[in-house]
C-alpha cells in the first residue's frame, strides 16, 4: 500500500502492486473543432485504487512519473499573441474561430492533465472570445456568475502562463478576484450575484456621468436561485443600460427521458436574433411605442400585448418570463458560433440607449471534452438497488459515503425519512442515494433558501427530513433556517458537508462559519464527528430526534480508517468522551480536529508531555462536566476546531468564564 499527499488535501491511496502496469497514448480528435487534437491515457492492466478529489471517490488509474511520457501540445500562432484582449480587435472571423479552436485546446489539455474539471469553461469559449472581440474590458465591465465558467477568460486577460498555478497557494484563483486582475470588476461566489453586482456598477454608472458597457454572464444553473430573478425584476424597474447573456448549457435539473429540453437554433431562429438585436429594429419597436403612447392608454396596452405575444411565439418557451421582468429579450442565439454572436453583440453594444437586454445563448459543453480516464459513480455495477451496493459500487472512502451508508441504512428501516439536497452538483454518493429511494429524494439544485423551508414543511408534514447543504452554501439560506426552522423548533436535521477548509477550492468554497451561526440559535442541536462510525451513529441520533432541530458538520475527502461495527447507537445528547488521559495538557477536539489532537498528543508522549485528548462531539449542548473535569485536573486546556471565531473554542471559554474555572489553576 502506498500513499500520496497532497499539499492542498488531496490524497491518494493505492493497494496492491504499482510496478506492473503499461500504458498506452490514444489521439482523440474533436468534432467539428479543425487542428486540435489531445491525447489521453488509458490503461492496459488493472489495479486496485482510489482516489479522493473535491469530496468525489471513484476508481482511477495510476498516472506514470512525467518523465514516462509526455502531453501533445498543440501549437497555438494566435493565442501566443494574445496578451491583453486589445490583441483581439484586428482578428478576422477565421482567426477568430481559430483563436477559439487554440484556446479550447489549451483548456483540454489542462483537462488531461487532471488540473481541473474545466466542462463549463469548454462551453463559453466562443462566447468568451465574442465578448472581448466586442466590448471593451477593463473600462466594459465584464462579470461572470459561477467561476467554473471563466477560465477561457483568464486565458485572455494576461494570465495564461500562470493557469498551471490555478487553485494553489499564491497561485491563480479558480474564480474570478478583484484583486487578481483589472479585468475581473466584481468577484464570482456561488453564483447569482452577477446581475445584481451589475446592475449596482450600472447606476453607479449612471449617476457618475460616464459610459462604459456592463456585462453579465450567468448560467442556467444559477437560475434556479431567487436572488437572479430579484435583480432582474429591480434591473427592468430601473432601466439602466445593461447586458445579460444567459448561457444556457441545456442543464435541466430534473430531466425527463421522453422530453428534449434543448431549444432547437435553426436558420430562422437565428435570423430572429440578429433582426430582434439591430439598431433598425429597436428605434422601430421605440417609435411604435411613443406612437401608441399618444394615441391612448388602451391602444398602447394592447399594442404592448401584441408585441409581447408576436415576439413570445418567435421565441422559445419561456422568453416572455424575462420581457415581464424589465428586460428585452433576445435569442436563441448559437452559442459556438463565433460570427452570430459578434453580429448580436454588436448591434446590443452599438445602441447608446437600450435598457437592460437579455441575450439568450445555447451553449455545448461537450465540444471539444477528453473523455475522462474513469468514470466515476457511473453505471459501474449495472445499476443494483441495494444498500450493499453502496460499497460493491464505489467503496466507502470518503466521509459523504459513510454518511449517505448510514442514512440508507436509516431509511431502510424508516419509511418517514426523506432527503433533500441543495447545491451546484451532486456527489457521487447521494447520486446513489437517488437511486434507491427516487421518492423520498428531493434536488433543488442552487436553491437553499428554498430547501430550507421545504424541509420545514415536509418536517411538519410528518417526515424526518434530512437536510444536505454543504458549507459555504448554507449561509444562504440563515434567514430561513432562524424563522422557518429553529423559532418553530421545527426538527429539520441539517447534514452540513464540505465543513472547514476544502484545499484547492479556495476561500469561496471553504465552510468556515457554520459552527458559530448555527451554535448561536437557541432550539439548534449542533454536533460534529470526529470519524466516520461517530458520523454514522449521528445519524442515528438525529432521526431520533423529533422535537428540536439537529445540525452536524463533517469535512470532505478522506475518512480516518476505522471498523465500524453493524450496530450503531445513538448517541446521549451533550455527551462527549475522553479517549486518552493524561495529567499535563488537555486538548478538547470538535469534529474532524480530534485526530489532530491525537497526533499531537502522539508527538507530545515522546517529548515526555502526559497529554489527555477529549472528543467533545457536541457544541451545542456543550458536555458541562467533560470541561469542568479537564478544567480541574489539568494546567492547561486547549480547544481545537476547524472554523471561526465564535465557535467552539468561543462557547468553552464562556462557559469556564462563568463558571469560574479561570480563576483556578488552568489555562485556556
Amino acid at each position: 500500500m502506498a500513499y500520496l499527499e497532497h499539499p492542498f488535501g488531496i490524497s491518494v491511496q493505492f493497494h496492491g502492486n504499482c510496478r506492473d502496469f503499461s500504458y498506452k497514448l490514444e489521439p482523440r480528435s474533436f468534432s467539428n473543432q479543425s487542428n486540435v487534437e489531445v491525447y489521453r491515457m488509458t490503461r492496459c492492466s488493472s489495479v486496485n485504487s482510489s482516489l479522493t478529489y473535491k469530496g468525489h471517490v471513484g476508481r482511477t488509474q495510476a498516472l506514470a512519473n512525467n518523465s514516462d511520457f509526455f502531453w501533445e501540445e498543440m501549437p497555438t500562432p494566435i493565442l501566443d499573441m494574445v496578451e491583453n484582449p486589445i490583441n483581439m480587435k484586428n482578428l478576422s472571423p477565421k482567426e477568430l474561430k481559430q483563436l477559439s479552436d487554440e484556446i479550447r485546446g489549451e483548456l483540454s489539455l489542462m483537462v488531461s492533465k487532471g488540473q481541473k474539471n474545466l466542462k463549463a469553461s469548454l462551453s463559453v469559449v466562443e462566447l468568451t472570445v465574442a465578448v472581448h472581440y466586442v466590448f471593451h474590458a477593463p473600462v466594459d465591465k465584464i462579470l461572470w456568475d459561477i467561476g467554473d465558467q471563466t477560465y477561457a477568460h483568464k486565458l485572455l486577460t494576461g494570465r495564461r502562463s500562470l493557469m498551471s498555478t490555478l487553485g494553489q497557494k499564491s497561485g491563480l484563483s479558480g474564480y474570478t478576484c478583484r484583486s487578481e486582475s483589472e479585468f475581473d470588476p466584481f468577484g464570482a461566489a456561488h453564483g447569482c450575484n452577477s446581475i445584481s453586482a451589475g446592475l449596482g456598477l450600472a447606476v453607479a454608472r449612471d449617476i457618475k456621468g460616464k459610459r462604459e458597457r456592463i456585462v453579465t454572464i450567468i448560467s442556467n444553473e444559477t437560475t434556479s436561485t431567487g436572488q437572479v430573478y430579484e435583480a432582474m425584476s429591480n434591473a427592468g424597474y430601473l432601466d439602466s443600460n445593461l447586458v445579460v447573456i444567459l448561457n444556457d448549457s441545456r442543464h435541466s435539473l430534473h430531466h425527463k427521458s421522453n422530453v428534449d429540453s434543448r431549444t432547437p437554433i435553426t436558420a430562422i431562429s437565428s435570423s430572429w436574433s440578429k433582426v430582434q438585436s439591430s439598431k433598425t429594429f429597436r428605434k422601430f419597436r421605440e417609435v411604435a411605442k411613443g406612437l401608441t403612447k399618444r394615441v391612448g392608454k388602451g391602444l398602447y396596452e394592447w399594442a404592448a400585448k401584441v408585441d409581447e405575444y408576436a415576439r413570445g411565439m418567435l421565441g422559445p418557451t419561456g422568453s416572455t418570463l424575462f420581457e415581464e421582468l424589465g428586460l428585452y429579450y433576445i435569442g436563441p442565439v448559437d452559442g459556438n458560433n463565433v460570427e452570430d454572436l459578434i453580429c448580436v453583440l454588436q448591434e446590443v453594444a452599438s445602441l447608446d440607449s437600450m435598457g437592460p437586454v437579455l441575450i439568450h445563448v445555447m451553449t455545448n459543453e461537450n465540444i471539444g471534452e477528453p473523455k475522462k480516464m474513469s468514470e466515476t459513480g457511473k453505471n459501474l455495477d449495472g445499476g443494483s438497488s441495494n444498500i450493499d451496493s453502496l460499497i460493491a459500487r464505489l467503496g466507502p472512502q470518503t466521509y459523504d459515503h459513510y454518511f449517505i451508508e448510514a442514512l440508507s441504512m436509516e431509511a431502510e428501516k424508516d419509511k418517514d425519512i426523506v432527503a433533500v439536497h441543495a447545491a451546484m452538483r451532486m456527489e457521487p454518493s447521494i447520486e446513489l442515494f437517488q437511486e434507491n429511494f427516487p421518492d423520498r429524494f428531493f434536488d433543488v439544485g442552487m436553491a437553499e433558501q428554498h430547501a430550507v423551508t421545504f424541509s420545514a414543511g415536509l418536517a411538519c408534514g410528518g417526515l424526518k427530513p434530512f437536510c444536505i447543504i454543504p458549507s459555504a452554501y448554507l449561509q444562504r439560506a440563515y434567514d430561513q433556517i432562524v424563522h422557518d426552522v429553529d423559532r418553530q423548533k421545527v426538527p429539520v436535521r441539517f447534514a452540513i458537508t464540505n465543513a472547514g477548509m476544502v484545499g484547492s477550492d479556495g476561500p469561496v468554497c471553504s465552510g468556515s462559519f457554520d459552527v458559530t451561526f448555527m451554535s448561536c440559535l437557541p432550539n439548534m442541536i449542533v454536533m460534529a464527528p470526529s470519524d466516520e462510525f461517530e458520523l454514522a451513529r449521528m445519524v442515528v441520533t438525529a432521526a431520533q430526534i423529533d422535537d428540536q432541530p439537529v445540525c452536524f458538520r463533517y469535512p470532505r475527502g478522506s475518512i480516518v480508517g476505522i471498523d465500524i461495527p453493524m450496530c450503531r447507537t445513538p448517541i446521549e445528547i451533550g455527551k462527549g468522551k475522553v479517549l486518552i488521559e493524561g495529567k499535563d495538557v488537555a486538548l478538547l477536539g470538535y469534529g474532524a480536529m480530534v485526530q489532530n489532537c491525537l497526533m499531537a498528543q502522539s508527538l507530545l508522549s515522546k517529548l515526555g508531555v502526559e497529554v489527555t485528548v477529549a472528543d467533545a462531539r457536541f457544541c451545542k449542548p456543550l458536555d458541562i462536566k467533560l470541561v469542568r473535569d479537564l478544567c480541574e485536573n489539568h494546567a492547561f486546556l486547549i480547544t481545537v476546531e476547524e472554523g471561526s471565531v465564535g465557535g467552539f473554542g468561543s462557547h468553552v471559554a464562556q462557559f469556564i468564564a462563568l463558571d469560574g474555572k479561570l480563576d483556578g489553576r488552568v489555562k485556556s
